[in-house]
């Protein structure tokens, strides 16, 4: 079945490289210097006795942000990094992850706010890992909505997890029934995007599933206007499984007044 597929490829997602349960760290660069290791001195402190006391030095000079290694062995995609060297620059696409044995960071930018991404490619929350329970697949919560366009487009404000509110694109909103009520959902994403994404939260929030929402991704529209919208697809936020994720927060219209019990449950003591 599509949706077991789905479900099983979110798993390895969230195992890989790439998924959020190795995430371990996530550091608020200053103007300045920045010093990071497992030392009781360093500005960002890596809670573990098995890395040094100082890894390295960032340094962020107005939306620039430098790197110089205090020990060997510290690489990126080019190489060893043996002197001080410009990691990250947004208006020059500059985005340089750096690797030191099982730790693996880049820097990230939210707003004017830049932060260090810590990854530990051995974490246990990775080898503990068994699944997410999610509802069982039920057809009736694959829905047929509408789209019903903004003209023109506007912007929604969304707000993350550490307070930050910034406007997102909202091409318009999905419109469907359930149980005789009609509901709506406001879509984000640009003409570009291939799909919509929704955020959204339910009567489940907060109990069966996570309080602060969950997530979809849904094709865009056919000719007729019509999209398929399957919670049987919702999955959790970020945040489920790492507090060191910025997740955006479903705006207050799509707190939706229904119980949607499909798609992924809630994980951990959230």
């Amino acid at each position: 079945m599509e949706v077991n597929d789905w479900h099983e490829k979110q798993m390895v997602s969230l195992r890989s490289e790439t998924g959020w349960l190795n995430l371990i760290g996530l550091y608020w660069l200053k103007e300045g210097l920045n010093s990071f290791g497992s030392g009781h001195q360093v500005d960002l402190k890596l809670e573990s006795d098995q890395f040094p006391e100082e890894i390295g030095q960032f340094e962020l000079i107005e939306g620039k942000v430098f790197f110089t290694p205090s020990q060997k062995g510290i690489t990126s995609n080019s190489g060893e990094i043996m002197d001080r060297v410009l990691i990250f620059d947004s208006e020059n696409g500059i985005a340089e992850a750096l690797s030191f044995r099982s730790l693996h960071w880049a820097i990230i930018k939210r707003s004017d706010a830049y932060g260090l991404r810590l990854r530990d490619f051995e974490a246990e929350a990775v080898k503990k890992f068994e699944g997410v329970e999610r509802f069982p697949v039920n057809l009736e919560w694959r829905i047929i909505a509408d789209f019903v366009p903004y003209s023109p487009p506007k912007d929604i404000m969304i707000t993350n997890v550490i307070g930050q509110t910034t406007p997102n694109p909202s091409p318009g909103y999905l419109q469907f029934e359930v149980g005789g009520k009609t509901y709506k959902i406001d879509a984000l994403g640009s003409e570009e995007d291939e799909e919509l994404f929704l955020i959204f939260a339910d009567a489940t929030s907060g109990g069966e599933t996570y309080g602060g929402g969950r997530y979809m991704y849904v094709k865009k529209a056919d000719a007729s206007g019509k999209i398929i919208l399957d919670f049987n697809k919702a999955y959790n936020p970020p945040c489920v499984y790492t507090p060191h994720a910025t997740c955006p927060l479903p705006p207050r219209q799509n707190i939706l007044d229904l119980a949607i019990t499909a798609g992924h449950k809630n994980f951990g003591d959230h």
